[in-house]
């Protein structure tokens, strides 16, 4: 292979590269959620599960802490919000006790 075709065999491939590298990276950067803050009171759930409601009576199934101590009193978490097909949950990254 001549060095002027080797040299271009090169460019390209970085090129392509490069694309398919910014390209995964604006569909990761899609793919990705905004954390939500939400207020509400933390409940017992069925079969142990806690649960917050919020004042405007919506109630999102806490993942990602254990928050069973925290039963009956008011939180502020932070999170990722998901809808399922018949219940929202937060995936809570931080979490704060509301001063009464």
């Amino acid at each position: 292979m001549k060095k002027s075709n080797l040299i271009k065999f090169a460019v390209a491939f970085f090129v392509i590269l490069g694309l398919l590298i910014s390209t995964s990276a604006v569909a990761a950067e899609k793919g990705k959620k905004a954390e939500e803050t939400i207020q509400g009171m933390v409940e017992q759930g069925n079969k142990g599960i806690t649960m917050i409601k919020t004042d405007d009576g919506q109630t999102l199934t806490i993942l990602g802490q254990n928050m069973a101590a925290m039963v009956g009193k008011t939180v502020k978490v932070t999170g990722t919000l998901s809808k399922g097909k018949t219940n929202r949950s937060i995936m809570v990254t931080h979490f704060e006790e509301v001063a009464q």
